[in-house]
């Protein structure tokens, strides 16, 4: 899962859209946060971070197949340009039964290209990949799904991080007639990193960005992305290419308490094996398990979530949520508020405790037609504690925005 703040806002795109095929949708939001962020070792900062998106899906075929596109971009408050685009596109395919106890098998395809600004551009992949879904109904409450997924990413700049991933996974869903509804979910992954060779480094690798000489900032220049390795410094080093393992067990319980009132509860193991990522992207505040950046092939984790919505009859929706992690990594050295290994060469170690309220509700909706018109207001709050200095920090965000889909 990924949990880094995606925020609805203002969507100036729609508002004069013209009418699309049937079956075809378009979404587009803009916004952002005001952040009152404090390393545990510093002053309180005031942080403003924006992220817009842009959506476009057609189904065809009587439902069976889906093209869709999708572009995000934003910008992180940190000196320097943190900004952002993420561009992906894909299809899918059903084949098999239409009904809800039918068996079927989908396929599905992606290209992805992400880039970002001056300051850690080094970070710019692109990527391809494509799977197979298999689902059968062996009971009318129960659904077994299984599949692959084969993913390939090439990064630039940082040609050690070029990497393959395959995943399988399957996962078992029952309802029952108390509305409750469990699902358990086991996953296998290998990823194949390039690797990096290296015979001799400097001797000092701030914890912010690598060096100063691959970004010319420092540590002290303020939360933002940048790239470390995980070996430590000052020693020569050997190729990292090898197969770095995952498994993950997940398991989910959503309870509905009224006709519009829900709850879930959530919590996922994962352990990792084999070898280890040659480089770690530093990601900011609040950027949490997107599955790239935030590499779970580099971390053991317990993750618990929990969460309750309630929806208006106006469909106005209130919802709450806590999600916490404990994340040990398996190589990644932690760093000194100088920027050096800390005392004894300690691995980062993580504790996330993170909070969310958020209060979405629809405008003018005797007015907009086709058009779906919802303002968002959220409150965030996160507590990040760990081994290395730089992940330290308490951050309150407020948002607001607007969000148009048609």
């Amino acid at each position: 899962m990924t949990h880094h703040q995606t925020i609805p806002a203002m969507a100036l795109l729609l508002a004069t859209a013209a009418p699309l095929a049937a079956q075809a949708s378009l979404a587009a939001t803009l916004g952002g946060a005001f952040d009152s962020y404090r390393p545990l070792a510093g002053a309180s900062e005031s942080r403003r971070n924006f992220v817009g998106t842009l959506s476009a899906d057609h189904v065809f075929s009587a439902g069976r197949g889906r093209v869709f596109y999708d572009f995000g971009a934003g910008n992180y408050d940190s000196p320097g340009d943190w900004s952002y685009r993420l561009h992906a596109a894909g299809a899918s395919y059903r084949l098999g039964g239409s009904d809800s106890s039918g068996r079927r098998v989908t396929l599905t395809g992606s290209l992805a290209s992400r880039r970002n600004g001056d300051a850690w551009t080094s970070a710019d992949y692109t990527a391809m990949g494509a799977g197979i879904n298999m689902e059968l109904h062996p009971r009318t409450a129960t659904t077994l799904r299984s599949g692959y997924r084969a993913d390939l990413r090439r990064f630039g700049d940082l040609a050690a991080l070029t990497q393959a991933e395959h995943r399988v996974f399957a996962s078992v869903l029952s309802s029952f007639r108390t509305r409750t509804s469990v699902i358990l979910e086991g996953q296998l992954g290998a990823k194949t990193y390039d690797g990096v060779v290296y015979t001799e480094v400097a001797p000092v690798i701030v914890a912010d960005s690598v060096s100063s000489t691959l970004h010319g900032r420092g540590y002290g220049a303020g939360m933002g992305p940048g790239v470390r390795y995980t070996t430590l410094p000052g020693v020569s080093w050997s190729s990292q290419r090898g197969t770095a393992g995952m498994g993950s067990v997940r398991g989910r319980i959503a309870q509905s308490l009224t006709d519009r009132t829900g709850v879930t509860l959530e919590a996922t193991v994962r352990r990792t094996f084999g070898s280890v990522p040659p480089l770690l992207v530093t990601t900011p505040a609040g950027f949490f398990e997107d599955g790239v950046y935030d590499d779970p092939f580099a971390s053991d984790g317990l993750f618990l979530e929990a969460g309750i919505k309630h929806v208006f009859a106006s469909a106005a929706e209130v919802a709450a949520s806590g999600w916490w992690a404990n994340k040990d990594y398996s190589s990644a050295s932690a760093f000194d508020a100088s920027g050096v290994s800390a005392a004894g060469s300690a691995l980062r170690s993580d504790r996330v405790t993170m909070g969310t309220v958020t209060w979405t509700t629809p405008l003018l909706s005797t007015m907009t037609g086709a058009v779906a018109l919802s303002a968002e207001f959220g409150y965030r709050f996160i507590r990040h504690r760990s081994m290395d200095a730089y992940y330290n920090y308490t951050s309150h965000a407020l948002s607001a925005g607007i969000s148009v889909a048609y």
